[in-house]
């Protein structure tokens, strides 16, 4: 037990550790929430592709198209909204809150926060994970608009405001989503992998080089926009989402996987998923949709404070009971 808890420990600690230095560099005036931004911009554009296409390419891709975890993640994934739209609707009756709890509740940060634990357990060989953390986020990605949407039409509607025509873009927003570097990342490496392509010693130095940034600018990144001055008056909703958030739904999404024996690396990365906290970006678009985006701020910030916690919770637990090696 001494020996899990250390391992689980060793795991967690560094990020753990890079997010207390972002926050550390955030109140010295170093990494200001500008900086913070401009830095995960650079990460979603270019450091996390590179990451990722150095798990791809490397691995055997073809063993994963036997595997039923795309669509068990793309099935709970859904559920995962459905489940929050019902819960929206009992904690609040007003829309734009309703709005806030569902997005910040189902979208999570699989890529900035689940990638990396995931490879402080496994190393690069991480492509089921990579499988899993892709459909969960192009799932979100294309919900995304069309709830907010919905969400901002129903909170004109409760304020007696005109709702106009607008509808959502699905063709423009499939476009979108296909220009997203990370997923371009990911079907290049599968290409890549599939015909068995030889990488050149130069471009796998820089390829190395450029994905070994990513862990700990991520995490000091997060850190410094962590803002625990917006937990307001919404501290009692905001603490629901984020149970259910990083306790209940990966709790239920493993129930499957553990009794048909799926790999390790499966069930990390459906916990890692699932239990990731909420994405930035929620807030955001809460804002811009006129829902309630104090809400948002709150689910994101004590999310991105907890996790770490209750992952390393979850894997010291895989490992007591041999979940996980």
């Amino acid at each position: 037990m001494l020996e899990n808890l250390r391992v689980s420990a060793s795991i967690v600690a560094p990020f753990l550790i890079y997010m207390l230095i972002g926050i550390g560099l955030r109140k010295a005036g170093v990494l200001t929430d500008e900086l913070a931004s401009r830095i995960n911009g650079l990460l979603f554009k270019v450091l996390f592709p590179a990451n990722i296409f150095n798990s791809v390419y490397k691995s055997d891709v073809s063993s994963i198209f036997k595997s039923p975890i795309a669509p068990y993640a793309f099935c709970g994934t859904l559920a995962m909204v459905f489940f929050m739209t019902r819960i929206a609707k009992k904690l609040s009756p007003d829309a734009g809150t309703q709005g806030a709890i569902v997005h910040a509740g189902f979208r999570a940060n699989v890529m900035l926060f689940a990638l990396p634990i995931a490879q402080g357990i496994f190393g690069s060989e991480v492509t089921e994970v990579l499988v899993i953390l892709t459909v969960v986020m192009m799932v979100n990605n294309f919900s995304a608009v069309p709830i907010m949407e919905h969400y901002s039409r129903k909170l004109r509607v409760q304020r007696g405001e005109e709702t106009g025509d607008s509808k959502t873009d699905y063709k423009e927003l499939f476009i979108h989503l296909f220009k997203t570097p990370i997923l371009d990342a990911v079907v290049i490496g599968f290409i890549w992998s599939l015909l068995r392509i030889p990488m050149p010693a130069l471009g796998n130095t820089v390829i190395n080089g450029l994905a070994g940034c990513v862990i700990p600018l991520a995490f000091m990144a997060m850190g410094a926009k962590l803002d625990f001055a917006k937990l307001k008056a919404n501290s009692r909703i905001a603490f629901i989402v984020v149970l259910i958030k990083l306790v209940i739904a990966p709790a239920v999404f493993i129930i499957l996987p553990i009794a048909a024996g799926w790999s390790e690396r499966s069930i990390v990365a459906l916990i890692t998923a699932f239990g990731s906290p909420s994405a930035i970006v929620s807030y955001t678009m809460c804002e811009n949709y006129d829902c309630n985006g104090e809400l948002a701020a709150e689910i994101v910030t004590i999310s991105s404070a907890l996790a770490l916690f209750t992952l390393f919770l979850w894997i010291f637990c895989f490992k007591q009971l041999g979940i996980i090696s």
